[in-house]
């Protein structure tokens, strides 16, 4: 399987951490400390997570990637706008991909891997030849920016990208993708949630969150280099999901891995969940030159964990 494009959006609206520090009365410099967030991009009042999501799809084809062929649509979210037209069938609808299918997915901020995995299996067992994958989150939606607990963290954004079962012009081999669900760990299952009805998108336990998301995604990214005999010098880049800049460097000093070969977009876009490795990769690619090898790595509440080895071709 190949990536043989990918496409971002991200709103034009910037929120630095002086909205928070007036909401919550913490010192500007307390958020970038704790987090290494300056600032995140926020939807406009006319945005939502599809019409996000939608603009990724075309960020992806005005770089010269056709859509014609795509015979899946795997749509990843846990900020849905509606979940019966999910966002699998606004894709599909707004680009005419009439003999897709459409499938969407939601394991919180690990389902851009599940959707590799899921694209794998389909491609693997000759059911697809074309996937188109769109990872978006609305967060600011949903969360409350007086919660000091939380509600500075989350960005808005959505990325797109092409899996085919040939290489492309230029692109990336997906070597191997693994993912787990994690939901017996710790307070998995309640540990973060977001229920609209109630207080929204909520952190109850980041501490044990911020533990668990280090492990896990240390011992991901160990795990897929082992089964694929390599190292990580190896690596030429680790794209982690971007929840804390924290969370970052503690696995990369756990892994050996130089701060220049860890993708950081956190510090301008804050956490844009799933769509958070997606969107970095896509800012990345262009930085691995053939024949080097990236390991994209994530962590999801609920819990889950997942990640995938690429190698420039």
């Amino acid at each position: 399987m190949f990536i043989v494009g990918s496409g971002e959006y991200v709103p034009a609206r910037v929120v630095d951490n002086l909205h928070f520090s007036q909401l919550t009365g913490r010192a500007v410099d307390w958020f970038a400390q704790r987090t290494g967030i300056r600032e995140r991009r926020r939807a406009a009042a006319d945005e939502n997570v599809n019409s996000m999501a939608v603009a990724a799809v075309r960020s992806l084809t005005a770089g010269g990637v056709a859509l014609e062929g795509v015979d899946l649509v795997i749509a990843v979210s846990y900020t849905p706008l509606d979940t019966i037209a999910t966002l699998a069938h606004v894709v599909q609808r707004e680009f005419e991909l009439r003999n897709a299918r459409a499938l969407y997915i939601s394991t919180a901020c690990s389902s851009f891997m599940d959707a590799l995995d899921v694209a794998q299996a389909y491609i693997d067992a000759k059911r697809a030849r074309k996937v188109l994958v769109v990872a978006s989150e609305h967060n600011s939606a949903f969360a409350r920016d007086e919660d000091e607990m939380s509600g500075h963290l989350w960005g808005d954004g959505a990325a797109a990208v092409l899996l085919s079962a040939e290489p492309g012009p230029s692109h990336f081999q997906v070597l191997d993708v693994q993912t787990r669900g994690l939901a017996w760990l710790g307070e998995g299952t309640t540990s973060i949630s977001l229920n609209p009805a109630a207080a929204g998108l909520v952190m109850r336990n980041g501490k044990q969150v911020f533990q668990h998301a280090c492990h896990e995604m240390a011992n991901e990214t160990r795990e897929i280099l082992e089964r694929n005999d390599l190292d990580i010098s190896q690596i030429r880049l680790l794209v982690p999901h971007q929840a804390n800049k924290r969370i970052i460097d503690h696995v990369a000093q756990d892994l050996g891995v130089a701060s220049d070969r860890a993708a950081v977009t956190i510090s301008e876009l804050g956490n844009t969940g799933c769509a958070s490795v997606a969107i970095t990769l896509h800012r990345y690619a262009h930085t691995v030159q053939p024949g080097e090898y990236v390991v994209l790595v994530t962590f999801g509440g609920g819990y889950s964990s997942g990640a995938a080895l690429l190698r420039r071709c």
